[in-house]
């Protein structure tokens, strides 16, 4: 028996970071959620599961009623049109909205389960007779502190149980119904399908568990592969396979200067990697439309200065780049290479060029008291900004510890290349 399941799809947001070029040549609705939803429900239709289940941040925002409804509507009444079956809990964006649209899409054959925060199991009948529990809970307010899991999570007989829920797992100071991952393992679904992270980590294993991540790449923060995922059940268990049916998706480009002979090699290095990660992209029905990429220039190279001039001013931004039928931008690129000096040699020395080597060195190096005191010297004072307004309204978190050692050693690198671009210039 198959299920279509999807993480949050947020209608009623619009991709951002997309340059002019690909707006006027796409159309950011073409690759936002709406559109990312018309083809999940092309792919439904295709390989008709018995029901589509949503799992919470239907709708980006409670105001986006109207913009929505149209496209909820048209999708549930093509699937209920085919004998597929829609079913929903809420998340913390959409407590109050999908509520009120699944009571004006109750005659379509949309369902929300656990409204009000309580547990609620519907089976759900394939086209062959067969059956599965269906287990699901809704926020009940925008909200909520409490654990889901501390109310039991009703059972069935003689049928597989699957558990959605709209939550975040194993944080539990959060606002957003917290759960532990043992409670998780120890309830009675034999699957849980998760929303609010918008990463996907569902597991693929006969007992599925995880996020099944945001339905498309809302941002360059959220790369690699998203879509639906086809749940499965079978006699050894339940499989999950995610579709990579996104028509936005976001990723990040390495390319080295090792072996730069010239700086303007550096076109056709970047050239290079686009046409591997085409290569390496799913074909076909699953091919997005448009890739949005962050370069990342890595290694060691004399010419790295060189570089960054011509990049700025021969810009790979301004243009698309065009691989069979599929869109690749330029989202945005910077340089993490280094000189190409023995920074070993460089930190033996005393002088300002000498300390931030020695500095670099032990952010590149392992775990020790003076790599921990420089990290986390950097957290504490980020988060004492972040505490000032206007930044503690808009919900800015610290960045994690390997964020951190990333931000300090590309401030490093960027350092060093300017004090040995001024010994340079003395001599």
């Amino acid at each position: 028996m198959r299920l279509l399941a999807i993480g949050d799809i947020h209608l009623g947001r619009r991709p951002t970071r997309l340059p002019e070029a690909v707006q006027e040549e796409i159309g950011s609705p073409n690759l936002g959620p709406a559109a990312a939803w018309q083809r999940a429900v092309d792919e439904a239709l295709r390989l008709a599961p018995a029901a589509v289940v949503l799992a919470g941040d239907v709708v980006d925002d409670n105001n986006d009623f109207y913009e929505a409804y149209a496209d909820l509507r048209s999708g549930v009444e093509r699937l209920t049109a085919h004998g597929i079956q829609v079913f929903a809990v809420a998340g913390n964006h959409d407590v109050h909205v999908l509520p009120q649209l699944a009571d004006s899409l109750a005659d379509q054959g949309f369902r929300l389960l656990g409204r009000g925060g309580h547990w609620e199991t519907v089976t759900v009948e394939g086209a062959a007779g067969e059956a599965l529990g269906l287990a699901g809970w809704s926020f009940g307010n925008s909200e909520v502190r409490t654990d889901p899991l501390a109310d039991a999570v009703p059972t069935v007989t003689g049928m597989p149980l699957i558990g959605l829920l709209h939550c975040d797992r194993d944080q539990p100071q959060s606002h957003h119904a917290p759960v532990r991952s043992d409670e998780l393992a120890a309830a009675p679904p034999d699957a849980w399908l998760l929303g609010h992270i918008h990463k996907p980590d569902l597991s693929a294993g006969p007992r599925p568990t995880g996020y099944l991540g945001s339905l498309t790449g809302l941002d360059p923060g959220e790369p690699g592969a998203h879509g639906p995922w086809l749940i499965e059940t079978e006699p050894t268990g339940i499989s999950a396979q995610q579709l990579p049916l996104a028509p936005l998706r976001w990723e990040t480009v390495e390319v080295s200067l090792d072996d730069l002979d010239r700086p303007e090699a550096v076109h056709p290095a970047i050239t290079r990697q686009l046409d591997a990660l085409h290569e390496g992209m799913a074909g076909g029905d699953y091919a997005p439309r448009a890739v949005g990429c962050r370069l990342v220039l890595t290694g060691r190279s004399e010419h790295r200065r060189a570089v960054e001039r011509l990049l700025n001013a021969d810009d790979p931004r301004a243009l698309i780049h065009e691989r069979g039928g599929v869109s690749y931008f330029i989202e945005a690129w910077r340089i993490e290479a280094l000189p190409a000096v023995s920074l070993e040699t460089l930190a033996q020395g005393g002088d300002p060029a000498g300390l931030l080597a020695h500095k670099l060195l032990v952010l590149q190096g392992p775990d020790g008291a003076e790599r921990r005191a420089l990290i986390d010297g950097a957290r504490e004072r980020f988060q004492e900004r972040v505490r000032q307004r206007p930044y503690n309204r808009l919900g800015v978190e610290a960045p994690d510890e390997e964020a951190t050692r990333r931000m300090l050693e590309r401030a490093a690198v960027r350092g060093l290349d300017e004090l040995l671009a001024q010994r340079e210039d003395s001599a």
